[in-house]
């Protein structure tokens, strides 16, 4: 039964085919040409006078800020906070828009009644009400694990119920007819089918997480990007400034590029 259940699954919902070859190195190379094109601009921009030193720093101040941060160790602390704020927040996001959105695909009656509160949440602005989470969990991890998590917890609620409950009549009525369990169901089509909403969910909650995290550095805290950012800003370090915003979309991209490897286990292992 399991494996007749698992191969007619499979089978409706396979992943349809990635670009390969020539497609691939050319997106390679048009994202590298974006990159010169970026970095062009900018020089041009910062070494004509056309924007104001104090605006903009040439890519090779920039480079030579970030250099010194590596060298003699002050980017180490400040990376530190954030990713761990980031993670931690990210993970705890996930897991309760997990747990909460699985309770609400099986519960109408429960997702009518909180759901419209939890959108109510969302309205919210993180910045307005981060000094009252700072004010409530002190000036540590946690207020910016809170607030990372905040940010990262409804799209991936919403796509875990649409992926739990966005299922066609005609696979439900397949299972029901081989006289599939409530747990067999769940298991090979339901679970299957959320995984294509969840996962582009979590891209947008990882870059959700870190945003969180930075509001939280800027309201309070001794360290992190986001702290340094404000330090640079406020001493007037323009290159230093860019160079720690350099780190930033690095993690980013590196959070991205994990989930996005992550996926792709999945999907092949599932």
């Amino acid at each position: 039964m399991a494996t007749q259940l698992a191969s007619t699954v499979a089978d409706e919902t396979a992943t349809p085919p990635r670009p390969r070859g020539g497609a691939g190195a050319k997106s390679a190379a048009l994202a590298v040409l974006i990159v010169v094109a970026i970095v062009t601009t900018w020089h041009v921009l910062a070494t004509s006078g056309a924007v104001s030193p104090l605006l903009l720093a040439p890519p090779g101040d920039v480079l030579a800020a970030l250099g010194r941060m590596i060298s003699d160790g002050s980017l180490w602390p400040h990376l530190s906070a954030t990713v761990q704020e980031t993670l931690f927040g990210f993970v705890l996001a996930v897991a309760a828009a997990l747990v909460v959105g699985s309770a609400f695909a099986f519960s109408p009656i429960l997702r009518n009644a909180v759901y419209p509160y939890i959108l109510i949440s969302q309205t919210f602005p993180k910045v307005a009400i981060a000094p009252l989470i700072v004010a409530i969990f002190g000036y540590d991890l946690a207020p910016k694990v809170v607030l990372a998590a905040l940010l990262a917890f409804f799209p991936v609620l919403t796509n875990t119920i649409a992926g739990l409950t966005e299922v066609s009549d005609d696979e439900v009525n397949l299972f029901r007819s081989l006289r599939a369990s409530k747990w067999q169901e769940l298991r090979y089509l339901r679970i299957p089918n959320a995984l294509a909403f969840i996962f582009p969910a979590l891209n947008s909650a990882a870059v959700l997480a870190l945003i969180g995290a930075i509001v939280g550095e800027f309201v309070a805290s001794r360290t992190g990007i986001g702290y340094a950012i404000q330090q640079f800003t406020t001493t007037g370090e323009v290159a230093a400034t860019y160079a720690t915003l350099i780190v930033l979309s690095v993690f980013g991209l590196a959070l991205y590029g994990v989930l996005t490897l992550t996926e792709r286990l999945v999907r092949r292992n599932r």
